[in-house]
């Protein structure tokens, strides 16, 4: 599931036999003819999704990225995909009964607008990472890659490879300094309790092998990476941003790999774990030091440490006591994969345009974006010095200025849009 660009390559080779099958069963040529078409169209707005005519159970669409589509008379829908929305291109003039959805798998912090109703009201059909999304995009692996041993160290190799290679308890990687939580604050704070090996470009104390550091975002998947994580008892998994059920591979790669995860980032990220003793919660601790106390406890105690990893050392049915998980699995023992919820929103909305409640008045929340305002995870307050908060606020703007515009049709000029938004900032409008 987190191999996104095996998954990536799978997905393009049968989208290929797909479009072939469906072009042979309708017989239309790859350029089919604009005035043909009499299905339902759904118009993907920026360069993404599916192209071609597409079955979905009982009904048909044709899924396109031409824009020319705007005008065509059996256009029903358009898509977005948040984390390449521009604003100044959105298709305004909104067309009637037209509905939008919006497919977002990432936190909002390259457009802030995404945490505000203002914005999200105007779509209709949502796939993003929470719960109550109509389709979630969610990052879970599958049953057999969370409980597999391949790349298990047990307690007592991993001490013998601490003491080989002078490893500390705790691994931390991240290259992101930019956060809107201030992980590194705390991380900081915590190493004068407790010894880290940091690897990243923001806190730094040891060095990457060095077939690891030569394209390192693709080295993320790969085995050898799995690997060098999986020596470490403990890794510290910090997420970029603070939103319900927003939980990336940062939790999943140490779950996998058998090396306890400290965890901050996503208030419910318990609800998602294999049982209650999968993960340390950050937020559990007043302070860094009563953390670091508790994970030395932990770290020379192998009973203790390996009632955090039953999902490893256990049966892989029995191990698992957290039903929401369990019900996942029974219905997909896979884990929930980006490209396999892509196309299940495709879908998703071809049904919902075909049958009965096709023009449905229903909004995006924030229930669907659940996420709070940049807060430090070392002191739990608002840091005024980092730049997150007053980008947050100018969301609320944003947000408010963008839904004016498309209400009421009103095309958006990048300049006056961005003078407008600071005046109101500034003016305290939003």
């Amino acid at each position: 599931m987190l191999h996104r660009r095996t998954s990536f390559c799978i997905l393009m080779i049968v989208g290929l036999i797909i479009t072939f099958i469906q072009m042979w069963l309708f017989n239309k040529p790859a350029n089919t003819n604009f005035k043909d078409i009499k299905k339902p169209i759904i118009l993907w707005w920026n360069d993404f999704g599916f192209n071609g005519f597409k079955s979905c159970g009982q009904f048909i669409c044709y899924f396109t990225q031409d824009e020319n589509f705007l005008t065509h008379s059996f256009l029903k829908a358009i898509i977005f995909y948040g984390s390449s929305m521009e604003y100044r291109n959105l298709p305004i003039p909104r067309g009637k009964n037209i509905q939008w959805g919006l497919l977002h798998e990432e936190s909002p912090r390259n457009n802030p607008a995404f945490v505000y109703d203002d914005f999200l009201n105007l779509f209709n059909y949502s796939s993003t990472f929470s719960r109550y999304s109509d389709i979630i995009s969610l990052q879970i692996p599958g049953i057999d890659e969370l409980t597999s041993k391949k790349f298990y160290f047990s307690f007592e190799k991993k001490e013998i490879l601490m003491k080989q290679n002078d490893l500390a308890p705790l691994l931390y990687i991240q290259s992101n300094c930019d956060t809107t939580n201030d992980r590194d604050d705390y991380i900081a704070e915590l190493m004068k309790y407790i010894r880290v090996d940091a690897y990243g470009s923001c806190l730094n104390n040891r060095k990457l092998p060095e077939s690891l550091q030569i394209d390192h975002l693709r080295t993320l998947y790969d085995d050898e990476f799995y690997n060098f994580v999986a020596k470490y008892k403990f890794t510290l998994a910090f997420e970029n941003a603070d939103c319900e059920d927003y939980i990336t591979e940062k939790l999943w790669r140490p779950l996998i790999v058998g090396s306890i995860p400290i965890y901050y980032g996503s208030p419910s990220f318990k609800d998602w774990l294999p049982n209650e003793k999968s993960a340390i919660s950050v937020r559990d601790f007043s302070s860094p030091k009563e953390l670091a106390n508790f994970i030395e406890k932990i770290s020379i105690n192998e009973t203790l440490y390996n009632e955090y990893l039953s999902h490893k050392l256990i049966d892989k049915f029995s191990s698992l006591t957290n039903e929401r998980l369990i019900s996942l699995y029974r219905d997909k023992p896979k884990g929930f994969d980006f490209y396999d919820s892509l196309n299940e929103f495709e879908c998703y909305i071809c049904n919902a345009i075909n049958n009965e409640n096709k023009n449905r008045k229903y909004m995006m929340t924030r229930k669907q974006l659940n996420c709070t305002q940049p807060i430090s995870a070392l002191t739990q307050k608002v840091n005024p010095k980092n730049k997150w908060h007053n980008w947050w606020a100018n969301g609320k703007c944003e947000a408010k200025l963008l839904a004016y515009h498309v209400v009421n049709n009103l095309k958006i000029n990048e300049t006056i849009f961005s003078e407008e938004t600071a005046r109101m900032y500034l003016n305290n409008k939003c």
